[in-house]
C-alpha cells in the first residue's frame, strides 16, 4: 500500500496492475481461456503471475515455431574473405602478415532488441512473481531463449523503436506489449525504509492519466460485447463567430462517453478530491460541477435518448463526501468515488455499477 497523488490516495500494489491491464490495449491482442479469465476477474488477486504465466508460455511457443532473424554489422579479422575487404584497415593493421583480411559483412542473428527486452522481462518476473511454479517457468523460458543465441541485455526504447514486423512475426508485437505490461507490474519492489515505484506512480500528471485510461478500458472491454460504444471524446465547443475569436476557445475533451440503447453517459474522471470544505460545509468542488454539466449539456443537444453525468473520482484520505445522485437542469448526475485502496475485485464491482443508475432512483 502507498500514498500517490492530490489528497492522499491510498493505492493497492494488486490495484496498480488492475489499473495497468484496463490501460494498455493488451487484452485485445489476447484471446481464448486467457482472455476470459482476466476479464472475469478470476485472476485479480495475482495479475502478475497471470500475465508473466501467459507471457512465458507464449514464448516458448513463439521459439518453437522458430524466431524471426535480422541482421548485424560485423567487422573483424579473418583468415577467409567474408563480405567486403577493408584494404585499408588490412594494411594498416599488417594482417596479410598473418594470413588474414578485415572483412566487413553482415550476418543473420536472432539477438534482435524484442527478443533481448522479452529476455530480460522474464528474468525480472522469475524475480517477483508470487508462485515459485511460475517463477520457475520464467525462468526456464528466459534460458531458453539465452540458448537460442539472445543475450541478456535490456534494449533500449530507440532501439525497440527501430523494430519492424512482417507478416510472420506479427506474433512479436503482442509478445512486447505483453512485456510491456509484466514489467511495469515487476517495478514496485518492498525493501526495509524505503519503497521504489515505477516513474508513473511518482507522476500526478501520469496517475491521473493511468486512472482515467482504466476506466475507459474497463468500460470498452465490458460494454462493447453489450452493444455499446465507449470512447474518449474531443470536439469544438459549439459556438459561432468570426474563426479568429473562436482559435481562443479550448476544446471539449469528455474522458468516457459511453453510448447504446438509446441511452448516453459522459463519465468524468478525477483523480484527486472531488469534494472540499468551503466555511464548515462540505461540498463538490464547483468546477468539477460546471465542468461535468456543461460538457453533459452540449452531448445531450445532439443526442436523441438519455443522458447522464457521472463525476468518477479516487478516494481520499478522510474524505467527507459520498456518493450522490441528484438532477440539474433535467440531467442526472451521479458522483461516485472509487476506493483504489481496495482490491481489484472492489474496484471492478464499484466501476460497474458506477456507469449505471441505482436501481432505488
Amino acid at each position: 500500500m502507498f500514498v500517490a497523488g492530490a489528497g492522499s490516495t491510498r493505492i493497492d500494489v494488486r490495484s496498480v496492475w488492475f489499473l495497468l491491464l484496463y490501460a494498455s490495449d493488451l487484452l485485445e491482442k489476447l484471446n481464448g481461456e486467457d482472455r476470459e479469465r482476466l476479464l472475469r476477474g478470476e485472476r485479480d488477486n495475482d495479475l502478475l503471475d497471470a500475465l508473466a504465466e501467459v507471457l512465458a508460455a507464449r514464448v516458448e511457443r513463439r521459439v518453437r515455431t522458430m524466431l524471426a532473424r535480422g541482421y548485424r554489422r560485423r567487422v573483424e579479422p579473418l583468415t577467409r574473405v567474408r563480405g567486403r575487404i577493408d584494404h585499408l584497415a588490412t594494411a594498416r593493421g599488417q594482417l596479410m602478415q598473418s594470413g588474414r583480411v578485415l572483412c566487413r559483412y553482415d550476418e543473420q542473428t536472432v539477438d534482435l532488441p524484442r527478443y533481448r527486452s522479452m529476455l530480460v522481462t522474464l528474468r525480472q518476473a522469475s524475480r517477483r512473481a508470487l508462485s515459485a511454479e511460475v517463477r520457475q517457468h520464467c525462468l526456464t523460458t528466459a534460458q531458453t531463449l539465452e540458448r537460442s543465441g539472445v543475450s541478456p541485455a535490456d534494449p533500449t526504447p530507440a532501439e525497440l523503436s527501430k523494430e519492424q514486423f512482417g507478416h510472420f512475426d506479427a506474433e512479436d508485437r503482442t509478445l512486447l506489449a505483453l512485456g510491456a505490461l509484466v514489467r511495469a507490474m515487476c517495478a514496485p519492489e518492498h525493501s526495509p525504509g524505503e519503497s521504489e515505484l515505477p516513474t508513473i506512480l511518482r507522476d500526478e500528471g501520469a496517475l491521473r492519466r493511468l486512472f482515467e485510461q482504466a476506466v475507459r478500458g474497463f468500460y470498452r472491454h465490458h460494454l462493447v460485447p453489450r452493444g455499446y460504444s465507449v470512447a474518449a471524446e474531443r470536439r469544438p465547443w459549439p459556438a459561432t463567430g468570426a474563426p479568429g475569436d473562436l482559435a481562443f476557445l479550448p476544446n471539449l475533451n469528455a474522458d468516457v462517453v459511453i453510448r447504446g440503447h438509446r441511452q448516453q453517459v459522459i463519465v468524468e474522471c478525477k483523480f484527486a478530491p472531488i469534494f472540499t470544505q468551503h466555511q464548515g460545509k462540505t461540498m463538490i468542488k464547483p468546477g468539477y460541477v460546471r465542468q461535468l454539466v456543461s460538457y453533459a449539456s452540449v452531448f445531450r443537444g445532439e443526442f436523441v435518448g438519455e443522458t447522464r453525468a457521472v463525476l468518477l473520482g479516487a478516494l481520499v484520505d478522510g474524505s467527507a463526501g459520498r456518493d450522490l445522485d441528484v438532477e440539474i437542469d433535467g440531467l442526472p448526475v451521479g458522483v461516485r468515488q472509487v476506493d483504489l485502496a481496495a482490491g481489484p475485485a472492489e474496484i471492478r464491482t464499484a466501476l460497474a455499477a458506477a456507469w449505471s443508475p441505482r436501481q432505488n432512483s
